[in-house]
């Protein structure tokens, strides 16, 4: 049995497909209803992987009639509710996923993902701990942890997620970049360029390192290295422009924020 489950790469990009293989019982032993259920479940995932997000969501309620106490669908009608921007009704199903699966890993990164986005920043800390705790290598719920912990102002908490997911997966480029935004705010700037560079030389094309990069070289006074950085930043998203505009403003009178 497959669901669908949401993990977050660079900073808040969302890969919503990314597989996980769980709920392998024998479904034959729980009864047909439950079998039914699982049917139209699995039906739902290979619809949502298509992009059919409505009919996925059909056949995730279709489930539900058949076994109102199917934790597998309640999680995906979760991530469906969350690809359609109802991040209320999201956390609402991922609780109720959580209730009748607590060890349901995905359900509580998710909400933790959810939960960010809204702005509860101590309820998504929360789950994506109770993640790390019942699976200690997921390094998601910890490059978000960092996130959301860097966004409440705790540097040290973020810092030591970092560290973590570089020691779990260096090859992570968003972890690095990340872990940089740290050590610039802390005013480490010569170890925030460092993780930059170790960012850029893993994605080439990692625009948002660039930008930092840039930002932390001029608070060096290493001008003509930052603009080319900001040249190549826009060259790669020439959506960033607004943004690298904040960033120098900020690098006025401080190190900025840096972009997750």
């Amino acid at each position: 049995m497959k669901y669908a489950a949401s993990f977050l790469t660079k900073g808040d990009l969302l890969l919503t497909f990314a597989l996980l293989v769980l709920f392998t019982l024998d479904l034959q032993a729980q009864g047909s209803r439950t079998a039914s259920a699982a049917s139209y479940c699995e039906r739902g995932v290979e619809r949502h992987e298509k992009g059919e997000v409505d009919l996925a969501m059909s056949d995730y309620n279709i489930a539900l009639k058949f076994d109102p106490n199917y934790a597998p669908a309640y999680y995906n009608r979760g991530v469906a509710y969350f690809d359609k921007g109802n991040l209320d009704e999201a956390i609402a199903d991922y609780s109720r996923a959580i209730e009748l699966r607590p060890t349901l890993t995905g359900a509580w990164y998710n909400r933790g993902i959810a939960m960010k986005m809204k702005g509860d920043l101590d309820g998504a800390i929360a789950d994506f701990s109770r993640a790390t705790e019942l699976n200690p290598r997921l390094v998601g719920a910890y490059n978000n942890r960092g996130n959301a912990r860097r966004a409440k102002g705790d540097l040290d908490g973020a810092l030591t997620d970092y560290d973590t997911v570089i020691r779990l997966n260096g090859q992570m480029a968003c972890a690095w970049n990340n872990r940089g935004n740290v050590w610039r705010a802390k005013g480490e700037l010569g170890k925030a360029v460092a993780d930059y560079d170790r960012a850029l030389k893993l994605d080439p094309r990692y625009a948002v390192a660039y930008l930092n990069r840039g930002v932390a070289l001029l608070l060096l006074g290493r001008r003509a290295e930052a603009e080319r950085d900001f040249a190549r930043a826009l060259q790669l998203d020439g959506k960033l422009e607004p943004t690298l505009e904040k960033q120098l403003r900020l690098a006025g009178s401080s190190a900025g924020e840096g972009l997750a």
